[in-house]
């Protein structure tokens, strides 16, 4: 199976993608994508009804933010989730997403463009998976730092495309050996992961600053 774990909907505020528009683009990719949209899980009840149509599954996940003393330290993306997580600090957010039973991914851990974790020493031994590969991700030696840790805490390693438009939909993803998500999850937690990689072009980061300013809309 073929999981695209970091995606956002426009009911991001600096996405575009619709949820009919992923959902159709996955299906035809043949990717499971999760929806984890900033700070939110308004596009939920979308997605379900979307998936039960189509029969394609979708994950339920969200981008919350690490919030300590006022300012952003780090995402952590929350997976298999029930109910919404507000931005808080990193131990918080942990103990949230485990309590629920999900999982929790730090995402672009290097990348000091876009919310480079402060803590990941000391969150170690909380982190479920771990993203070694964004798509959106500038500089290739950001991932590669991703890379080295997860290698050296034994972390299980997932790569994923970030998308903010229909385009990058898939553009990087994790395989794992599982014919539903079950399955998948479980070669997920016992890190049996395969990453597809692939750099979107600078220009992706355009998008996202028209859409902010709601300039673009997804056709």
């Amino acid at each position: 199976m073929k999981l695209d774990m970091h995606l956002h909907s426009n009911h991001s505020v600096d996405a575009i993608s619709t949820p009919k528009t992923i959902m159709e683009t996955a299906k035809k990719l043949g990717i499971v994508v999760a929806i984890t949209d900033h700070n939110t899980v308004s596009a939920w009840p979308e997605f379900k009804k979307l998936s039960k149509e189509m029969e394609w599954p979708v994950i339920f996940g969200e981008e919350i933010k690490v919030i300590e003393k006022g300012k952003c330290v780090g995402e952590i993306v929350g997976l298999f989730m029930k109910k919404e997580i507000h931005p808080g600090p990193f131990g918080k957010i942990f103990d949230e997403l485990h309590a629920q039973n999900a999982l929790a991914m730090v995402v672009h851990p290097f990348d000091v463009f876009r919310n480079d974790f402060k803590h990941l020493n000391e969150a170690v031994n909380k982190i479920d998976l771990f993203e070694v590969f964004n798509s959106r991700t500038t500089l290739g030696s950001h991932n590669q730092k991703a890379k080295e840790f997860a290698q050296k805490h034994n972390l299980a390693q997932t790569a994923n495309s970030d998308s903010h438009s229909p385009k990058e939909i898939g553009m990087s993803y994790t395989e794992v050996k599982a014919d539903n998500l079950k399955g998948a999850r479980k070669e997920l937690t016992e890190g049996n992961t395969k990453t597809v990689e692939r750099k979107s072009p600078v220009t992706v980061h355009l998008t996202t600053q028209l859409a902010k300013m709601n300039l673009i809309k997804d056709q």
